[in-house]
């Protein structure tokens, strides 16, 4: 009889344990270089999310506490056409943040990066099978060129401006943040997608860092890639299930008749 308690318990903690790790989130299966600038994203990646964090430099030269922060959450790749017309378009939630602090201020203008696969109707077109910015959200445009301060080149930026370069009164300033969603479209079927070289523009740069006063400068960011690391829900939950059975048998055992 004494035994009967604990092993229920024990059983049904195992049921608990195995019922919690099935309904666990899966890990991101995103792949991260080595240097953390470039990201390969599946299409098992559906509603997984990533970070890239941007310093700052103003001609050249690293400027403390200008900073900036986007956040990606992969929506899936979608096939559109048929035959010879055939794309992909693979859809992005985007949340940009300026993180500007220590006496710096600045606004984040535009944000790019490169792709391993080649572009389709960036810049040209807002239409189904073609790189564009859905309306509504923080940017209204999709360019190709380059960003200024020796960053160079990029496959693809989204901004309010009419060039990667800047050029209006868009996007986020310090302490803020902003939404859009963005396409990339890719000729035939694509599965698998590489972004990397992710950078940011900067104007309106302004306060004191390291003696240098800066008064509506500009500049660039370089950004890192963060794989987001999933909560530890299913430690939690065992964890309580643990100690509630441990309670549980303390409480159930029989006392001992002398």
């Amino acid at each position: 009889m004494f035994f009967k308690q604990p092993i229920t318990v024990l059983s049904a903690l195992a049921t608990v344990t195995l019922g919690t790790l099935a309904m666990a989130p899966s890990a991101s299966a995103f792949i991260v270089s080595s240097n953390e600038s470039k990201i390969t994203i599946g299409a098992n990646d559906v509603n997984q999310v990533f970070d890239i964090f941007f310093d700052g430099n103003v001609d050249t030269k690293d400027v403390g506490g200008l900073s900036s922060q986007a956040t990606f959450k992969f929506l899936g790749f979608t096939t559109v056409g048929t035959g010879a017309n055939t794309r992909t378009e693979a859809k992005f939630d985007i949340k940009l943040f300026n993180t500007s602090s220590g006496g710096i201020t600045s606004r984040t203008s535009a944000l790019g990066f490169d792709t391993n696969i080649d572009l389709v109707g960036v810049g040209n077109t807002n239409g189904l099978g073609n790189t564009r910015v859905l309306s509504g959200g923080l940017f209204s445009n999709d360019r190709s060129g380059s960003f200024p301060n020796q960053f160079g080149g990029v496959d693809v930026c989204f901004t309010n401006g009419n060039t990667c370069q800047g050029g209006s009164n868009g996007g986020v300033t310090t302490g803020n943040n902003g939404s859009f969603t963005a396409i990339l479209a890719f000729n035939g079927i694509v599965n698998s997608l590489d972004l990397d070289n992710f950078g940011v523009r900067y104007q309106s740069i302004d306060g004191i860092n390291n003696g240098v006063t800066f008064r509506g400068a500009s500049g660039t960011g370089k950004g890192k890639v963060r794989r987001r690391v999933p909560e530890p829900t299913t430690s939690a939950a065992i964890g309580f299930v643990a100690i509630s059975a441990f309670g549980l048998r303390k409480k159930s055992r029989p006392i001992s008749q002398t």
